[in-house]
């Protein structure tokens, strides 16, 4: 290995020690409550260094964020070839993004704060490469569900009246409801015997009744949705 090798894996590693110790303040206190000098203090360099690497905390946090998206999209592909062997059309979202909640909170959670609001994204050219990459993804999935919903409007399978931007926004809702769901409501729902996975199940055939048109082709998409979906959880609890 050659010295400039070297010196490059070196600031690759550090780069990666840099995340870690900022993911694991982000996640354990949240993006308002940590500052770059308790990040320095984690990893153990002087702030400074850190500044060689990030521009501000901002960019620090969208790296930490798009780490969860690059597994979010390996989930997604990964539920992709499980759909197109049951011929299963555009179900993979759903599916990828309820097992990235509940396999990976943390960072959907992150995911969600960093579209909350809370920061300013509106000027593309000051943008990290890595807040671009979270926004093009972003836009990406919701576009994805605009289209399958129209899909299955024009092909009779959902209501000819259902919105489906409006039916993206909801979708939306549903999923980072789940993700950011309060302690009092965990309990409720062991107070009632629900578990989280029953909740994902039920709470998806609610939302294929609110779209479904009436007649056997719905009826039947309904139906094979429902397998696969308690088909690829049950798979996941064999392999663990």
């Amino acid at each position: 290995m050659t010295l400039a090798e070297r010196k490059q894996r070196e600031k690759a590693q550090r780069r990666e020690d840099i995340l870690n110790a900022a993911e694991k303040l982000f996640f354990s206190r949240g993006y308002d409550d940590v500052t770059m000098d308790e990040i320095a203090n984690e990893v153990e360099l002087n702030k400074a260094t850190l500044y060689l690497y990030f521009k501000d905390k901002e960019s620090l946090y969208f790296a930490v964020v798009n780490r969860g998206i690059k597994i979010l999209r390996a989930m997604i592909t990964e539920e992709q070839k499980s759909a197109q062997a049951s011929d299963i059309k555009f179900g993979e979202l759903s599916m990828a993004s309820i097992k990235f909640i509940q396999e990976y909170p943390d960072y959907a959670r992150a995911c969600i704060y960093f579209r909350s609001g809370r920061f300013d994204l509106s000027d593309a050219n000051s943008m990290s490469s890595d807040a671009k990459e979270i926004i093009e993804f972003t836009e990406e999935i919701y576009e994805s569900i605009f289209l399958a919903i129209k899909f299955y409007i024009e092909d009779g399978t959902y209501r000819p009246d259902v919105n489906p931007a409006v039916a993206v926004v909801v979708s939306t809702f549903i999923t980072d409801g789940i993700a950011n769901i309060s302690p009092f409501l965990r309990k409720f729902m062991e107070t009632h015997g629900v578990t989280m996975q029953q909740l994902y199940l039920e709470i998806g055939d609610l939302v294929y009744h609110m779209l479904m048109n009436t007649g056997e082709k719905s009826e039947d998409m309904y139906s094979r949705m429902s397998k696969w979906r308690n088909d690829r959880f049950a798979t996941d609890q064999d392999e663990d």
